[in-house]
């Protein structure tokens, strides 16, 4: 129990980087759901900078003038040949058209003059707006053959462009339970990151070389001091986790707040603390942290390979349909995996508890063995040192 009480007084020696990362994991939350809230409501054409010069100023070269200003970003400052070049070189401008002297007056012969465009054949978007701009002509054409003005004629070739009219986005059934998940699922890096730069130094603060030999000549025990250590891991873990779990809750929509997929989520990140919590107690039992400047560097250095490691391994980061099959059955051996698993199933699969039994079981199967290797390089210690 001494040690017990004395861990939450350590604990607040390093309460700034539980803090740090707890504001940190709450940030990544708030992208998630403001990216989960974002969707497009409507279709539009793509606007690219360009220069157009008209050198003809006819009604023809105006109504095209006026046409590429409505659909795109003119720059309408005066550029020299070599500025020019520049502009289109750091993709300033899509590309440059001008309108030749006379253009308007040849646009219905036989012998129309050609309009100079300059952009970059291997770039899309250039050809793009080369394309409408013939496309744009050839509609003109057509309509002031009808006997229409130019002004109307341009109108109707202009509207006839104009696909938005003829497109519309294409909207998928979504599953209420999507945000929800995708609220949830990053949770376990958040968890895992947290007690590990929090926490474990903590624990490492314990083993260093004067402490350690004091506790050795007391009447406390070595396994007592682990499983106090552990205990007081857990405490504040799971204080931790109901912390992310109240924010992911607020930010995924309180309408879930008690409902029966809440409390099965809630009970699988319980499971999933406990499991990390075990995984704690086994690094803990490790002789590391004899010298004090250490522990911040060890505590840095399993938070980076195992938390990003079960992090991508096991679906936090990456869906499980996307991982291949072999870095899945890798991924079968970490906690996180089973807590993606029961995630889907609560959330997207509408399933119940006795589906996510079996993954709930794995994870703590896997705190289980933690635990057990971690008393048993204890006792080879203690042995060791008796």
């Amino acid at each position: 129990m001494q040690v017990y009480k004395t861990f939450f007084k350590v604990v607040k020696k390093y309460k700034t980087g539980i803090i740090m990362y707890f504001c940190i994991v709450v940030f990544m939350l708030v992208l998630l759901s403001g990216m989960n809230n974002k969707s497009a409501d409507k279709v539009e054409l793509v606007r690219c900078p360009i220069v157009v010069k008209d050198l003809d100023h006819s009604p023809v070269s105006e109504a095209l003038y006026n046409y590429l200003d409505d659909v795109h970003n003119l720059k309408k400052a005066d550029y020299t040949d070599d500025q020019l070049k520049d502009l289109m070189y750091y993709m300033h401008i899509t590309a440059y058209f001008e309108i030749p002297e006379g253009f308007g007056a040849s646009f219905e012969t036989e012998n129309a003059m050609s309009i100079k465009s300059v952009y970059d054949e291997t770039m899309p978007k250039g050809i793009f707006v080369n394309m409408q701009i013939d496309e744009f002509l050839n509609g003109l054409r057509a309509h002031l053959a009808l006997g229409e003005d130019v002004e109307t004629a341009a109108a109707n070739a202009a509207a006839s462009l104009d696909t938005s009219k003829y497109v519309t986005l294409l909207t998928e059934e979504k599953n209420p339970g999507d945000k929800p998940y995708s609220m949830f699922i990053f949770l376990p890096f958040g968890i895992l990151s947290i007690i590990f730069s929090g926490i474990l130094p903590v624990v490492l603060s314990f083993n260093e070389k004067e402490r350690k030999n004091r506790m050795l000549v007391s009447s406390t025990k070595l396994n007592r001091r682990n499983l106090s250590l552990t205990l007081g891991a857990a405490t504040v873990a799971i204080g931790v986790m109901l912390l992310l779990a109240g924010v992911s809750t607020v930010m995924a929509g309180t309408e879930i707040l008690f409902s029966k997929k809440w409390f099965l989520t809630l009970a699988n990140l319980l499971t999933y603390t406990i499991a990390i919590t075990f995984l704690l107690a086994l690094i803990s039992s490790l002789p590391l942290g004899s010298q004090r400047e250490n522990n911040a560097g060890s505590a840095s250095f399993f938070t980076n390979i195992i938390g990003l490691s079960f992090a991508f391994l096991g679906g936090t980061f990456v869906p499980l349909d996307v991982l291949g099959d072999g870095v899945a059955k890798i991924g079968q051996f970490t906690p996180n995996y089973w807590y993606s698993t029961a995630m889907e199933r609560i959330w997207l699969d509408g399933c119940g508890i006795s589906d996510i039994l079996d993954c709930m079981g794995i994870q703590l199967v896997f705190g289980i063995t933690c635990l057990a290797i971690g008393l048993a390089i204890t006792r080879f210690f203690a042995q060791k040192t008796n």
